[in-house]
C-alpha cells in the first residue's frame, strides 16, 4: 500500500518541472533584457553623439559671429586712435563728432550689437551708440556697471561679460564684448559692444528640431544665459555644475536625464543639452516584438526539454521512495510510517528528523549551561574583586574563575575615560557600556593582572609587580594610556597606588587611587596621578577663601568690555587658586558665585540675557560638570567673550544709528547755516564723538560732507540760466560770494561762471549734433 502511494503523490515529478522551466524562463528573460539593452544603450549612444555634433555646430556658429564681432571691436581700437584728439584736456569738437558717427557706424557691423560705448578714462567720457544719448560724463552715464570689470586686472584684454547690470533695462540683465585700450596709441579706457544675445541664441539655438532635449547656454559662472524651453531657471537648479568638467562630455543624472555639455573656448560659456532617458527610448518598439516573439519560441522549446528531463530523473526517485516506504527504516514503534499526502520528500526528511533529533536535543543542553557559565562570568568576577576592595576574601572563588591574581606585590591602577566618548546617540549609553565590557577583555591580555569595571565612570586594574621594579606601575599605567590614545584615540586620566603585600591591602591601594584622581582638579585630564604626588598638594584646611580684588578687576574689565584685561583676571584667579591649594568644594562655590556676579553686570548694563546666552543658560550645569579648573576656566572665559561681544555689537548699532540721523539731516538743511555743532545737537551726541565716528565710517570730516551737499547742488543750479551766481550763492547756504568761488573752483577746477560757460558749450554741441542727424 505503501509502494502505490508514493507513486500517486507525484509533487516531486511537478517540481522537476516547475524547476527547469524556471531556469528555462529566467535564462531567456536574462537573454532578452540584455539584448534588448545592448540595443537601447547603442541608441542612447547614437543619441548622445548627435545631441554633441548638434551642439558644436551651434558652438562653431555662434563663434563665427562673435568672432566678427571681437574682430570690429579691435579695428574700432585702430580706427578710434586716428580720429581722437584733444584740446585743453576735453576732446575737441571736431574729434567728438567724427567719434559718435563713428560709433553709430560700427553699431551696423552686426545684427547682434545692441550698442556701442566709447569709453576715455583721462577725460571720464564716455560716446554711445545709442540714438538718446551721445555723449555723457561717465559720473552721469545711466550703464556702468562694465566698469567694475574693466578696473580688475585680466590677462586678456579682451572681456566677455555676462549677466551685468543693464542701467538702461534695469530688469533685464545686459551681455557685452568689453576690448580694453590702448591697443595702440596712448589713450586708456574701453570699448563696450552691447550684445542682442536672445536674438543671437534664437537664431542660431532654435532651428533643430530633431533633436530630444532641451538646449541650455551657461555664463562663466553658472548663470543662465540662454534656455529654449520655458523652464530654464528650473532645469538650471537641477544641473550638477561640479559635473560639467572639460572641454565637452556627458553624464547621467539621478533622475535619468543624459547632460551633454560643451565649452566655448573663446567666451568659457557652457552649451547643455539636457534630454530624458526615456524619450531616447521611444523608437524601440519594433525591437520590442522581435525580442518578445524570439523569447516566446525559446519558450515553448525549454518547456517541452524541461517535461522530457523531469519524467527521466523522477522514475529512479520514485523507486527509491517506494523502498524506503516498504522497508524497517520507514516503521516506528512497530507501525508503518504515513507518507506525507501530496509530498513524497517529506517521508525523507521524516526519516532523518527522526536520527538528528537526539543530537540536537543534547547539544541543546550542553549550550544553554556554557551560556550560563559564560554569560555570568563577568557578573562573578567584578563581585569578587568588589569584595576585594571592600575588604573581604574568595579564594574559591578566584580558583575557580582562573583569575591571574598575586598579592605578594601588587598595586591598584584606577582609570576614568574623558569624554568626549566614542559612541552617541539615543542609546549611546548602552553602546558605549559595551564598548567598555569589549575593551576590558581586549586590555586584559597585555597586562599582568585583572581589570574590571567599578562603575560607570572608573574601571580598575589590580597589577601583580615584579621583584625589585617599583617603577612598573607608572610604566604600565603610561603603555596603557598610550594604547587607548593610539588604538582607539581615547584620552583617559590613571591613577597609580603605591606597592602593596596581602590580599587585604587591596581596599587601602584602591583608596590611595581615589585621592590622587582628586588631584584632576588642579593638573588637568589625560594625566598619569600617582598616589607618591599627593603629598605636594596636600594643606591645611583653612577658612574659606574669596578673591574679591580680583573679582573687581574682573568685573570693571568686563563692564569696559576690555577683552584681554578681563582674561587676564580670570587666569589670575585660576593660578591664584592653584597656589593656595583650595579644597574642591571651596573652587566650586568660588565659581559658581563668579559666574553670578558675571550675569549681573549685564542685567546691571540692561544687557538682553537670551540675545547672550540663548533661551536656556546652561553654565549652571557645566560648572557642575566640570571636573577640572581648566573647565571651569573655560566657562568663565566663554561667558565673558559673549558679553563683551555683545555689548560691542549693541555700540556699533547706536553708532550707525547716529550717523544716519547726521546724513538725513544735513541732506536736508545742508543749505541753511548749520556747522558741525548743529549736527551734534540734533543727533544728542557731543560734537567730538559726532566727528570721530563720521571720520572713522566715511573717510571725510563732517565740514566736508556739508561742503560736498553744497557743490553738487550749486552744479545743479548753474544750468538754470535765469540764476544769478549771487542768488545760487545764497541757495546753497553762503553768504559771501567769493569765498563761493574760491570753495566752488577748489572742487571742481572752475570758477561757477566757467562752468556755466562750458555746460552751455556742451548743450550746443549736442543740439548741432541733433539737427546733423
Amino acid at each position: 500500500m505503501l509502494r502505490n502511494r508514493s507513486i500517486k503523490h507525484n509533487t516531486m515529478f511537478v517540481k522537476l518541472l516547475l524547476s527547469f522551466t524556471a531556469i528555462a524562463v529566467i535564462t531567456v528573460i536574462l537573454i532578452s533584457t540584455i539584448t534588448y539593452s545592448i540595443s537601447a544603450d547603442n541608441n542612447i549612444q547614437n543619441a548622445i553623439a548627435y545631441n554633441e555634433s548638434i551642439l558644436t555646430q551651434q558652438q562653431e556658429l555662434i563663434h563665427k559671429e562673435l568672432t566678427a564681432i571681437k574682430y570690429a571691436a579691435t579695428g574700432m581700437i585702430t580706427t578710434q586712435s586716428y580720429l581722437y584728439h584733444t584740446n585743453s584736456s576735453k576732446l575737441s569738437v571736431s574729434s567728438l563728432i567724427d567719434l559718435t558717427g563713428f560709433v553709430e557706424e560700427q553699431k551696423k557691423v552686426s545684427p547682434y550689437i545692441d550698442s556701442i560705448y566709447l569709453y576715455y578714462a583721462p577725460l571720464e567720457l564716455i560716446l554711445t551708440s545709442r540714438p538718446e544719448i551721445k555723449a555723457s560724463p561717465i559720473s552721469t552715464f545711466v550703464d556702468t556697471s562694465w566698469i567694475e570689470v574693466w578696473n580688475q586686472p585680466s590677462d586678456s584684454r579682451t572681456i566677455w561679460v555676462t549677466g551685468r547690470q543693464d542701467g538702461f533695462s534695469p530688469d533685464h540683465p545686459a551681455a557685452s564684448l568689453l576690448q580694453k585700450m590702448p591697443l595702440i596709441g596712448q589713450v586708456d579706457g574701453a570699448i563696450v559692444m552691447n550684445l542682442k544675445l536672445q536674438l543671437l541664441f534664437d537664431d542660431y539655438l532654435s532651428h533643430y528640431h530633431n533633436k530630444k532635449g532641451n538646449t541650455l547656454v551657461l555664463g562663466p559662472d553658472s548663470e543662465l544665459l540662454y534656455s529654449d524651453a520655458a523652464a530654464g531657471e528650473s532645469l538650471l537648479q537641477q544641473l550638477d555644475p561640479g559635473r560639467l568638467t572639460g572641454a565637452s562630455g556627458f553624464y547621467i543624472d539621478d533622475s535619468d536625464r543624459i547632460v551633454s555639455y560643451t565649452t566655448s573656448e573663446l567666451t568659457g560659456w557652457r552649451f547643455v543639452d539636457i534630454t530624458k532617458r526615456s524619450a531616447l527610448l521611444q523608437g524601440m518598439d519594433r525591437i520590442k516584438v522581435i525580442v518578445i516573439t524570439v523569447a516566446a519560441a525559446y519558450l515553448i522549446a525549454a518547456f517541452t526539454l524541461s517535461f522530457f528531463l523531469s519524467r527521466r530523473l523522477y522514475r529512479p526517485l520514485q523507486s527509491v521512495i517506494s523502498y524506503i516506504g516498504g522497508s524497517q527504516a520507514g516503521q516506528k514503534d512497530g507501525e508503518a510510517s504515513q507518507l506525507p499526502a501530496g509530498d513524497e520528500a517529506g517521508f525523507i526528511r521524516h526519516i532523518f528528523d527522526q536520527l538528528a533529533r537526539n543530537w540536537e536535543t543534547l547539544m541543546t543542553e550542553k549550550g544553554k549551561v556554557d551560556s550560563l557559565l559564560t554569560d555570568n562570568r563577568t557578573a562573578i568576577k567584578e563581585k569578587y574583586l568588589n569584595d576585594l576592595i571592600q575588604g573581604g576574601s574568595t579564594d574559591q572563588a578566584a580558583e575557580l574563575l582562573g583569575l591571574r591574581l598575586d598579592f605578594t606585590r601588587f598595586a591598584v591602577l584606577t582609570l576614568e575615560l574623558e569624554e568626549p566618548y566614542p559612541l552617541n546617540g539615543p542609546d549611546g549609553n548602552l553602546q558605549f557600556h559595551l564598548f567598555r565590557y569589549g575593551l576590558m577583555e581586549e586590555l586584559g591580555g597585555d597586562i599582568n593582572g585583572e581589570i574590571f569595571a567599578k562603575d560607570e565612570k572608573r574601571t580598575v586594574i589590580l597589577l601583580t609587580v615584579p621583584p625589585g621594579d617599583d617603577e612598573f606601575p607608572l610604566e604600565q599605567a603610561k603603555k596603557l594610556k598610550q594604547l587607548l590614545l593610539t588604538r582607539y584615540s581615547m584620552n583617559a586620566t590613571f591613577a597609580v597606588s603605591p606597592i602593596y603585600k596581602g590580599e587585604e591591602k587591596v581596599r587601602l591601594a584602591y583608596e590611595n587611587t581615589l585621592e590622587a584622581l582628586n588631584l584632576k582638579m588642579y593638573i588637568g585630564k589625560g594625566e598619569i596621578l600617582s598616589y607618591d604626588i599627593l603629598a605636594d598638594w596636600k594643606s591645611e584646611e583653612e577658612a574659606y577663601y574669596y578673591p574679591y580684588e580680583l573679582e573687581t578687576k574682573l568685573l570693571q574689565a568686563l563692564l569696559q568690555t576690555d577683552r584681554e584685561e578681563c582674561f587676564n583676571a580670570i587666569r589670575q584667579i585660576t593660578r591664584t587658586v592653584i597656589d593656595k591649594k583650595l579644597g574642591k568644594a571651596n573652587i566650586q562655590q568660588l565659581f559658581f558665585q563668579l559666574s553670578g556676579e558675571i550675569m549681573k553686570t549685564l542685567v546691571q548694563t540692561r544687557g538682553d540675557m537670551s540675545a547672550v546666552f540663548g533661551d536656556r543658560p546652561a553654565y549652571a550645569d557645566v560648572l557642575a560638570r566640570a571636573e577640572t579648573l581648566s573647565d571651569m576656566e573655560e566657562c568663565l572665559l566663554d561667558m565673558c567673550g559673549r558679553i563683551i561681544t555683545y555689548h560691542k555689537e549693541k555700540r556699533s548699532k547706536m553708532t550707525d544709528v547716529t550717523l544716519q540721523l547726521a546724513t538725513d539731516y544735513m541732506d536736508a538743511n545742508f543749505n541753511n547755516n548749520i556747522s558741525v555743532d548743529t549736527v551734534a545737537e540734533y543727533v544728542q551726541r557731543s560734537s567730538s564723538y559726532l566727528s570721530r565716528i563720521f571720520k572713522e565710517s566715511t573717510g571725510m570730516t563732517v565740514n566736508d560732507y556739508l561742503i560736498q551737499l553744497r557743490m553738487k547742488r550749486a552744479m545743479e543750479l548753474l544750468k538754470q540760466l535765469d540764476l544769478s551766481i549771487e542768488e545760487i550763492c545764497r541757495e546753497i547756504g553762503y553768504a559771501n560770494v567769493s569765498y563761493f568761488n574760491k570753495m566752488f573752483k577748489t572742487r571742481t577746477g572752475l570758477t561757477p561762471g566757467q562752468y556755466r560757460q562750458q555746460q552751455a558749450a556742451d548743450k550746443l554741441l549736442a543740439q548741432g549734433k541733433e539737427k546733423a542727424e
